[in-house]
């Protein structure tokens, strides 16, 4: 029985596209969420408060968060794998759903570990730039208001959700049989000599 392995790497993909539209990262503070956004909110910059700050959603935005272009070029190769592979011969196909399922999950991973430490620099500008605007009153010193502004930063955390791990799933999926493809070892022919003619 003959097995199609492009095909199996070709559904990997889609479910790997699929990913996009799951609920993707989640930004907690003390395991309070704060924020949660699928990987199509990050590609568009439209990532939805949670919690406590859910009702802030249209509320005091002034600006627009801007899009995770990380997160787009990953979505943009595995599609690109995806259609390649469909217009190609099957050893060719397999190469290129190899190469870009393992494109898709270094840059995934790349965009989520660059949003930590986007989030982390920023909070910590934040806080340089309060400690120089804190002043003594009734409850606490600058000192303090500073110690208690960086014990709350600390507290932030930027979670995987099920899309991140479906897209990611998807794709290993994808290069696994890709590889199987590749590696497939075809039955040599068995050639049978012409019986030979004897004279005499």
């Amino acid at each position: 029985m003959f097995i199609d392995f492009n095909q199996i790497a070709r559904i990997g993909k889609i479910v790997a596209l699929l990913g996009f539209f799951l609920p993707w990262v989640t930004v907690s503070c003390s395991n309070t969420e704060i924020l949660n956004a699928t990987g199509w909110q990050l590609m568009t910059g439209d990532p939805q408060p949670a919690g406590p700050l859910a009702g802030m959603a249209d509320q005091n935005r002034t600006e627009d968060v801007d899009p995770s272009y990380v997160i787009i070029a990953a979505f943009g190769v595995i599609l690109i794998g995806l259609v390649c592979s469909a217009f190609t011969r099957a050893q060719t196909a397999a190469i290129t759903m190899l190469v870009t399922s393992v494109l898709g999950i270094g840059v995934s991973y790349y965009g989520v570990e660059n949003m930590r430490t986007e989030l982390r620099r920023e909070i910590s500008e934040g806080q340089r730039e309060q400690s120089t605007e804190f002043t003594d009153n009734d409850l606490f010193s600058a000192d303090q208001q500073s110690a208690l502004s960086q014990q709350v930063a600390s507290q932030i955390t930027v979670k995987e959700e099920e899309g991140y791990v479906v897209t990611h799933s998807g794709l290993l999926a994808a290069a696994i049989f890709s590889l199987l493809t590749l590696f497939r070892r075809r039955t040599p022919k068995i050639e049978t000599a012409p019986p030979s003619t004897s004279s005499g």
